[in-house]
């Protein structure tokens, strides 16, 4: 026979969240990241400083104090860079990215628009009109709504991390060895056993003498006596107490007089002249009042007899 030829499982490479096969990179050179991690916050920086003094004075032209002027290059070079890192973390081809790209644009336009603006009112190729303090005083809300609705969108589409449990492993339980004995099978068990040795019966000398008394004794001793029959006490029935009757009060008697109208007018609801006359007759309290909430009583522990047809009162 040949020797099995093994069996060679093709190896797949890991995917980038994109789609594509991630390729082993090497390590950016020490000079690449420090130009990217200082090289980056300076540009930005130095941009700021260049582009302040243009919006800073659009701000005033347009009327804001002078503290508050102050804030507009900050306002319009943050909005610039928000937009360009929020574009560069979103995936490709999507709609909210393209909207990033947009505003980053859009900011790169509105700061470029102050500087040559300023330039050209301090130069005079340009007098104050009410189109440049309209649009002056529309840049604030207008950043900070796309600013919000640009961080909303990264925050939809970036996707959370996934806590990965991972399997915990399970050790086999252990086989316990039994300490208990195997009995062997019968036919094993029979060929081991010896052969059963036949029994020789004891041969005794019998005495005259136990014969003679055994003869004279009575017959009747070697006769088992009888068992008479049990005779089993039947235990005595146990009688409870009577419990005393619970006398019934004012209010129990007034409803049973109530409660047998219905009977005696033939399955009619009484009035309430029948009930006074009823609890006159009873020696109960007879008043209006009290036959009518007795009849409600009565009726709601019965209410079918609410439907029943009202008698006519006598």
């Amino acid at each position: 026979m040949s020797p099995p030829v093994p069996k060679l499982e093709p190896t797949l490479a890991p995917l980038t969240p994109s789609g594509s096969t991630a390729v082993p990179t090497t390590p950016l050179p020490l000079l690449v990241r420090a130009a990217i991690t200082g090289g980056r916050p300076a540009v930005l920086a130095a941009a700021l400083a260049l582009s302040a003094p243009g919006e800073y004075r659009l701000a005033v032209l347009a009327g804001w104090d002078w503290r508050f002027a102050l804030i507009m290059p900050g306002v319009l070079s943050l909005y610039a860079s928000v937009a360009a890192a929020i574009a560069g973390s979103l995936p490709k081809g999507s709609t909210e990215r393209k909207q990033a790209n947009a505003g980053a644009l859009i900011a790169l336009a509105l700061a470029m628009t102050a500087q040559v603006a300023s330039h050209l009112i301090e130069a005079g190729y340009l007098d104050k009109s009410p189109a440049v303090v309209v649009a002056v005083s529309a840049v604030p809300p207008l950043v900070a709504a796309h600013t919000l609705h640009l961080t909303a969108a990264a925050t939809r589409l970036t996707p959370k991390a996934v806590r990965v449990e991972e399997p915990v492993s399970v050790p086999a339980p252990a086989v316990q060895e039994s300490l208990e004995t195997v009995a062997p099978e019968p036919s094993r068990q029979n060929a081991l056993t010896a052969p059963p040795v036949p029994s020789v019966p004891l041969v005794t000398p019998v005495m005259e003498a136990d014969e003679h008394e055994a003869s004279e004794e009575p017959q009747e001793a070697d006769e088992a006596p009888e068992d008479e029959p049990e005779v089993t006490e039947e235990p005595e029935p146990v009688t409870e107490p009577e419990k005393p009757r619970q006398e019934l009060t004012q209010r129990d008697r007034i409803d049973q007089v109530i409660r047998a109208l219905y009977d005696e007018l033939g399955n009619r609801r009484p009035a309430t002249r029948h009930m006074v006359a009823a609890l006159t007759d009873a020696g109960l309290p007879n008043s209006e009042g009290t036959a009518r909430e007795s009849r409600k009583r009565v009726e709601l522990a019965e209410p079918h007899l609410k439907d029943l047809p009202d008698a006519i009162a006598a």
